[in-house]
């Protein structure tokens, strides 16, 4: 799924380094146009003040006089068939994100406000349905045409008409209109105050050449290197195997506040590895330059035997993340019919031994998730109250009284492998719903067997897949692992053709309308929609719809807590695990500024070459 942090981090990997000397840093005391407020430098997404004053240098997390230069090769898992990161079809290319500029931007210390970015200046008005952004002077593509008000009004008709389903369930639905005033104004308006959000999460996507793409299949898989704006361009192409993005020399704001010090190396390559084991063979081996580690087990005891590791020529850090965290779990096909009951639902939760895998695969670096915004002040806790408890209320006798009695805790073991207890609890809520074990077989009133698949395609989930079906077994699901090459499994989830199926779940931060595309009931019958599960739920709707609707941060964090609460008794999910620490590995050739951003490692953005020979720490073997 495409999120905000998505679109603001790889304007910023992308953003980081402008070219032409810059006009001016923010509008300064320009006239208000009537009917809308003073011209500012920076949108709020709630009631929350910047970070940075309107006068800032650089981030606080960049040093500003980075050198430039050097080629960073970075490994990446799968395989790519298109170039064209918005639409719905294909598989996308890693660093696509990186060669479009936005209106706007974001930061990696703040995730609730926006700054001006190709925008100089934004005037909001006095009714909030509207946002007029007037550009710089300067913006370019990469061919030197300029950028202009009539792209940007081109780009969000293109994403309406042809960009992916998910752009038009979250965003397009509620605009009015996008039109361009003149060469340099354009105007976002929303239909109504039901997302007072929208316009600021849509000025933050990638601005794209109406010369270029006027002609072409822009809903199409494309290997032809799209035309950006950005300080990185698509040099060279290797399909499925190989992308190598180039510096623009004379990209247009390298010399704007938020690009100082950003996107210091001059061609960044992405290898990829159809095998995840030969991917970590591969970075040990020195082929590439940095990996964020995500393996347990490779990260306690898969660099013991490495000598780079001992002689210090490869580095291993740990660093604890503030960001919110993705959540992982086994989502259902809710349109299978023994799914559609909570029970059921509930009953294969406690057949995941969380505490015997966390102790065989985890090497107890994880912690058993139970929030859909993990590691935020929007998951819910303890029992509901205030605000939280209010909203709920209108929902009592409708929602499973134990919301508001029990606190809410997830299955647990010994962690021996012996859950004969939760078998029991499984057994009980299946009996309950219709299903009792006969001949070794789970099978319900009519003498029909509850059999399903789960498919997935990273080998690294066996670990926690193959445990849980066998559990299943042992209550008579007949249950069949499936791996899966990463375009077959894009393809059964698009068209809902799957069982379960491992996914992760990062909103938009602060939560809003990109919950709208994964939850609500509009949303579940389209192919290649977000919704892929199937949730149909009227108090979800509604839910959303309010979360959305805030305000104030406030009532933004009790109406999460509230959804949060309510989806996660539904059970929607096998709750798996959440990890909020950054392991990373690289090859000592590299700098980095001495403060690190409060969200993210920094890398590549912010990291530079120190001066050391790159190829000759390339090739070193263990």
């Amino acid at each position: 799924m495409i999120t905000r942090r998505q679109f603001s981090i790889g304007s910023m990997l992308s953003v980081a380094g402008a070219s032409i000397p810059l006009p001016r840093a923010f509008a300064q005391g320009a006239a208000a146009t009537p009917g809308y407020g003073a011209p500012t430098y920076y949108l709020p997404m709630l009631d929350l003040k910047a970070a940075y004053p309107k006068d800032f240098p650089h981030w606080n997390y960049v040093r500003p006089d980075a050198p430039k230069g050097g080629t960073l090769v970075m490994g990446a898992f799968g395989t790519f068939d298109t170039l064209n990161n918005l639409t719905t079809d294909g598989t996308d290319a890693a660093g696509v994100g990186a060669i479009n500029d936005a209106l706007i931007t974001t930061n990696l210390d703040e995730l609730d406000t926006y700054y001006a970015d190709v925008a100089e200046s934004l005037e909001e008005s006095d009714d909030k349905l509207s946002i007029i952004f007037t550009m710089r002077e300067g913006p370019r593509f990469h061919d030197g045409h300029p950028m202009t008000a009539a792209d940007v009004a081109f780009t969000h008709q293109l994403l309406r008409e042809k960009g992916a389903l998910r752009f038009r369930a979250r965003f397009y639905d509620d605009m009015e209109s996008i039109e361009a005033l003149d060469e340099r104004r354009v105007r976002f308006t929303a239909k109504n105050l039901n997302n007072p959000q929208l316009l600021k999460a849509i000025a933050s996507f990638p601005i794209l050449p109406k010369h270029w793409w006027e002609g072409r299949d822009f809903g199409g898989l494309t290997m032809e290197p799209p035309l950006g704006s950005g300080a990185y361009k698509i040099k060279s192409v290797d399909p499925g195997r190989a992308i190598t993005l180039q510096r623009v020399e004379d990209y247009w704001g390298k010399d704007l506040p938020q690009n100082v010090g950003s996107a210091n190396f001059d061609e960044i390559t992405y290898q990829y590895y159809r095998d995840m084991d030969v991917l970590y063979e591969a970075f040990k081996s020195g082929e590439f330059d940095f990996l964020a580690i995500g393996r347990p087990q490779q990260w306690v005891t898969g660099f013991k035997s490495v000598s780079a590791v001992q002689t210090g020529a490869l580095k291993l850090e740990a660093i604890p993340d503030e960001s919110p965290q993705p959540y992982r779990g086994l989502m259902f096909n809710l349109r299978r019919p023994y799914f559609s009951d909570v029970r059921v639902r509930r009953a294969l939760n406690y057949l995941y031994d969380f505490e015997t895998t966390q102790k065989t695969s985890y090497y107890g670096l994880y912690s058993h998730i139970h929030s859909y915004f993990p590691n935020t002040e929007f998951a819910f806790s303890g029992l509901p109250q205030g605000r939280e408890l209010e909203i709920l209320e209108r929902y009592r006798g409708k929602i499973a009284d134990e919301i508001f009695t029990t606190e809410f805790k997830q299955p647990t073991t010994d962690g021996n492998g012996n859950i004969r207890a939760n078998v029991r609890a499984a057994l009980d809520l299946l009996k309950q719903a219709g299903w009792e074990s006969r001949g070794g077989k789970l099978v319900n009133a009519a003498g029909e067997a509850m059999a399903f698949e789960i498919v997935y395609f990273n080998q690294e989930i066996e670990k926690t897949i193959l445990p849980f079906a066998e559990n299943l077994r042992r209550v008579g699901i007949q249950t069949s692992p499936r791996l899966l090459d990463t375009p077959q499994f894009r393809n059964r989830i698009n068209n809902f053709e799957f069982d379960l199926m491992p996914a992760g779940f990062t909103p938009f931060f602060p939560p809003g309308e990109a919950l709208r595309g994964g939850w609500n009931s509009r949303y579940a019958d389209r192919p290649g929609d977000e919704n892929s599960q199937g949730i149909k739920d009227p108090i979800i709707d509604e839910l959303v719809e309010m979360i959305i609707a805030a305000k104030t941060y406030e009532e933004k964090a009790a109406t999460c807590k509230a959804f949060d609460r309510y989806a996660t008794w539904q059970f929607f999910s096998i709750a798996l695990y959440e990890d909020p620490v950054s392991r990373i590995g690289y090859w000592d050739m590299f700098g980095h500024p001495d403060t690190r951003p409060k969200n993210d490692v920094g890398f590549p953005s912010t990291w530079w070459f120190d001066g050391k020979n790159p190829k000759a720490l390339r090739g070193q073997r263990r």
